[in-house]
């Protein structure tokens, strides 16, 4: 059987002042660095969900400028392209018109000179023939 006299009164008394020192000493400065450490997690979360939303826009940005970059190198290549082709047909055409040209002219000088052996030839021929003719005639023919 309990019996209830000044010892537990006492105790109470005891366990009361145990309480109030336990809170004072340690459950409000545990409850505090619960609080501080929740609230450094949650900021800490917070910080990271920023960083990793600022992290995909500069992903998102970098990709954009890739992009953009590719997209003006190929523009510029084919603009080179496109320019250097024209110089090519450029420099093609002179030069088939400079070997057209040099062709034609030595068409022309071998004509020329086709026609100066004809008159060389016709007037060695005509030489041969009045020289046969006079040794066939026993005479100079005129």
């Amino acid at each position: 059987m309990i019996s209830i006299n000044a010892t537990l009164l006492v105790q109470i008394i005891n366990l009361l002042v145990l309480i109030f020192i336990l809170n004072r000493l340690m459950y409000k400065p545990i409850s505090k660095m619960v609080a501080e450490r929740t609230a450094t997690l949650k900021g800490g979360l917070a910080e990271a969900v920023s960083l990793r939303a600022q992290a995909a826009d500069t992903k998102a940005d970098y990709k954009r400028q890739l992009d953009e970059g590719r997209l003006k190198v190929r523009e510029r290549l084919d603009e080179v392209r496109r320019k250097t082709e024209g110089e090519a047909r450029q420099v093609i055409d002179q030069a088939q018109a400079k070997a057209k040209d040099q062709t034609d002219q030595m068409v022309a000088n071998i004509h020329k000179e086709m026609e100066q052996a004809r008159g060389e030839i016709r007037a060695q021929a005509e030489g041969v023939a009045k020289q046969m003719a006079g040794r066939i005639l026993g005479r100079e023919v005129a």
